[in-house]
């Protein structure tokens, strides 16, 4: 069964909330944690990374879309219109945790954690002549003979 993400950040703040409560109130706080960081992926090419960041950016916007819907629709006092918008808060929820299932599936990303990207290989170019080209080609690959 799909976990409503709103519902997961909700609770999650709530229980955030609720710990820092309990905590003020003379708790030892208990360490975190140490954390780190570990590979979901690695985007090979240009275009991959151009790819998944137009997804990312896709998916955010559809999180802040449903975001936007459900706080419209707990203004709402007209009931006709709340239940118009909670239809349609709901199909963006179903397309948000398919997209997200995707993400997941395809880059190991989910709206569910932060991510820190770390470009592991850099071409860097400049421009040259048709000659000074052939100079750095057959330099290149003396270089990679050795």
């Amino acid at each position: 069964m799909k976990k409503p993400l709103i519902l997961l950040t909700v609770l999650g703040a709530t229980l955030l909330s609720g710990g820092y409560l309990l905590g003020q109130a003379g708790a030892p706080a208990a360490a975190p944690k140490p954390q780190r960081l570990v590979r979901v992926s690695t985007l090979k090419s240009v275009e991959a990374n151009q790819e998944f960041q137009a997804n990312v950016q896709i998916i955010q916007a559809k999180r802040q879309q449903l975001i936007e819907v459900t706080a419209t629709m707990e203004k709402e006092t007209n009931a006709a219109k709340k239940k118009e918008l909670k239809a349609k808060a709901d199909e963006l929820l179903a397309r948000l945790n398919e997209d997200n299932q995707k993400m997941f599936k395809a880059y190991g990303f989910t709206l569910e954690r932060n991510y820190t990207m770390v470009p592991e290989v850099t071409h860097i170019y400049m421009i040259v002549t048709e000659e000074e080209a052939a100079r750095y080609e057959k330099a290149a690959a003396a270089g990679a003979k050795k």
